[in-house]
């Protein structure tokens, strides 16, 4: 169903699906309205108790009705088999602080790897379209060597109502009623060559936030594309380094997180910090924007979706990264 959708709305580069979020929140809202108007003239009349509970029932049935849609043009990829096996690899439940501090210095040394390959004119003059058409390609590229990564008519748009990511808190998102993968531009350029990865993962039915990750890790470790390989190392970062300072301030070792984090300032690449700090600025300068309760939402969904950790769920990335990097070990 879903390359159907995409072969319908890939030929127009309007974002349809957020027109389409648009007109039903419209349409929601109109709705609401004529109920509040309607349960306001039932009040203290007796037909007021009949109201209610037809409004109920009425209400109950379109919830199943777009939970059944939701399920059959999405929903059950999340029931789907893990790609652990098709990869051979065995995951963790859990990873300990030296794991992470192990992988935390190898993700150091290739992102000053990777930076100094990367001109500051060359980053400064990408443009939305190249990343879009690059992580398609990148794709493309290694479909032969990983079938599991192999995804027909991929479909990527730049947003157009980028600013609703600063309410309701993303960066990216695939729309299952049309196919497409939505992306904000707004956002730090070195951080869209990963998350266009990522949603094309989506697209591919890897519903579990953590295996989107992991698949687009795996396109950006064995590709050619050093601009994607910096973006996929300034998440991986970001991931390893806040879950390991996470587990150390559980033992109350204040010091020892000191100690990392100067650490890791002292031998990343002065350019990698710098980089890091502006896609951090820029989330920070937004983060009262944020609506709270699209977070709490959101986790609340991704455990509905037997994603155990809800947004955490993000994070759960390094258990394939380390199970990955000891396969390809061998």
């Amino acid at each position: 169903m879903s390359l159907g959708l995409r072969t319908v709305t890939g030929g127009v580069k309007m974002p349809i699906g957020e027109y389409i979020y648009l007109f039903l929140i419209i349409v929601l809202i109109i709705n609401i309205i004529i109920s509040l108007y309607k349960f306001k003239n039932k009040v203290n009349t007796r037909s007021f108790k009949p109201y209610l509970l037809g409004f109920g029932k009425k209400f109950l049935i379109k919830l199943l009705q777009l939970y059944v849609v939701y399920m059959l043009i999405w929903g059950l990829n999340y029931q789907q088999s893990s790609p652990a096996k098709s990869f051979y690899l065995k995951i963790d439940t859990s990873y300990s602080a030296l794991q992470l501090d192990s992988l935390s210095l190898d993700l150091i040394d290739n992102l000053n790897k990777t930076r100094q390959i990367l001109t500051d004119s060359l980053i400064q003059e990408l443009k939305i379209d190249q990343v879009f058409s690059n992580s398609i390609l990148d794709y493309k590229q290694l479909k032969n060597r990983f079938p599991q990564l192999h995804l027909d008519k991929p479909v990527l748009k730049e947003a157009a109502f980028p600013s609703w990511g600063d309410y309701l808190g993303y960066m990216a998102f695939y729309q299952p009623i049309t196919g497409e993968a939505i992306v904000r531009t707004d956002v730090p350029l070195l951080t869209l060559p990963y998350t266009s990865c990522h949603e094309l993962a989506h697209q591919m039915g890897y519903a579990s936030e953590a295996e989107a990750n992991f698949m687009a890790y795996v396109v950006a470790t064995e590709s050619n594309d050093a601009l994607l390989r910096y973006s996929m190392l300034l998440q991986m970062f970001t991931y390893c380094q806040s879950e390991h300072l996470g587990l150390i301030a559980k033992t109350g070792n204040f010091e020892n997180w000191k100690k990392i984090v100067n650490r890791n300032k002292f031998i990343l690449d002065a350019k990698v910090i710098g980089d890091r700090k502006k896609i951090k600025d820029f989330f920070i300068q937004r983060q009262d924007l944020l609506i709270p309760a699209s977070t709490s939402l959101y986790d609340q969904f991704l455990l509905w979706n037997k994603q155990a950790k809800g947004i955490k769920s993000y994070d759960e990335v390094l258990l394939w990264v380390i199970a990955y990097k000891k396969q390809s070990s061998k």
